[in-house]
């Protein structure tokens, strides 16, 4: 299912938010674009957590709830989602589950 994957590193891509009252940009690990069953691509932003930070859950929290339903809103860059990973070593189920969520 997957068509291309890219670690965000230097590519520019960022999501704003605010902690604290400060403006600051937040770096995705990875970004991952998927087929799905309907053969429609869904650009699936990934980011893997370790331990728990303030700043962590405001840049999950505005890229889930605010910038993904924004994008896919405007209708014209595609179909998004935003998946955490905590746990690396289930990584596969936890993209499995969201996938299935996501279609």
């Amino acid at each position: 299912e997957v068509v291309c994957y890219v670690k965000n590193h230097n590519l520019g891509f960022t999501i704003p938010y605010t902690l604290n009252g400060e403006e600051k940009n937040y770096i995705p690990d990875f970004l991952v674009r998927i087929r799905d069953k309907a053969n429609e691509p869904l650009n699936l932003i990934v980011e893997v957590t370790g331990e728990k930070r303030k700043d962590k859950a405001a840049k999950v929290s505005t890229a889930r709830n605010l910038w993904v339903p924004a994008v896919n809103n405007h209708g014209g860059f595609g179909r998004w989602a935003f998946l955490e990973i905590s746990d690396p070593w289930d990584a596969k189920n936890t993209i499995r589950a969201a996938l299935k969520a996501a279609v």
